[in-house]
């Protein structure tokens, strides 16, 4: 049985990304949708965004960026920073000596204000991104998949490297590391073309479908900003 997401993989090779990157990209938007405009004022959703201390840093700025949902986000910050004063107004109780205590109260008070759980969207987005891996790595021998990332730009670097781990067979893996790699070596080509065009030695070569070769390689490499941040590890 085909997993639910396995036609949405599909589809998303048919776009100018790495399908791992664009549904996980979409799925992050539809929670934090879903979270501002259906959640914002439920108690377990305050209760996530007092424990995680608000959202990371990259989600935060995301949040900002759905200017319908300002009152949702007011919402879901007013609940971290009533957590936030009410962990400040507790007095640290002193153990005797001031510049122990003061040292103590320093520390105690740095340790209440860490969070005691992730960012709630790098949590759905793990999730949503281990199941576009795992869908394509178990049916990538299926011709429909095969023939839909071959027509691709293939995945980014850690999205390959992610899905060649997650491989159920070795058929699974060499089919994968032969579509990947032939994708490389035709956008290795295009490099090599606009390399050699754009040397004002060639200015005579007219350049073709190689001129955003260079862009589509630092996305190819690096991936979408919005789904591997800026210090993700995979």
């Amino acid at each position: 049985m085909k997993p639910f997401n396995y036609y949405d993989l599909i589809e998303s090779f048919a776009v100018d990304a790495c399908p791992i990157c664009a549904l996980t990209r979409n799925d992050v938007a539809r929670h934090l949708d879903s979270h501002l405009y259906e959640y914002a004022n439920t108690r377990e959703t305050h209760a996530t965004m007092r424990a995680s201390r608000g959202l990371c840093a990259h989600h935060s700025q995301q949040l900002a960026d759905y200017p319908a949902g300002v009152l949702g986000v007011a919402i879901l910050h007013q609940a971290v920073l009533d957590e936030l004063l009410t962990l400040t107004d507790t007095p640290v109780r002193s153990n005797g000596g001031f510049s122990r205590w003061m040292g103590a109260a320093n520390t105690a008070l740095a340790d209440r204000l860490e969070p005691t759980a992730t960012c709630f969207v790098c949590d759905a987005l793990e999730r949503a991104e281990a199941l576009h891996i795992r869908a394509l790595a178990d049916h990538i021998l299926e011709p429909r998949l095969t023939e839909a990332y071959r027509a691709s730009r293939g995945l980014c670097l850690p999205h390959f490297r992610q899905t060649l781990r997650a491989a159920p067979s070795t058929a699974a893996h060499e089919r994968l590391t032969a579509l990947q790699s032939d994708i490389w070596r035709a956008l290795k080509a295009e490099l090599d073309a606009f390399t050699l065009k754009y040397d004002v030695n060639h200015a005579d070569l007219v350049m073709g479908d190689e001129a955003d070769s260079w862009r589509r390689a630092t996305e190819a490499l690096g991936g979408d900003p919005f789904v591997l941040g800026l210090r993700r590890k995979v």
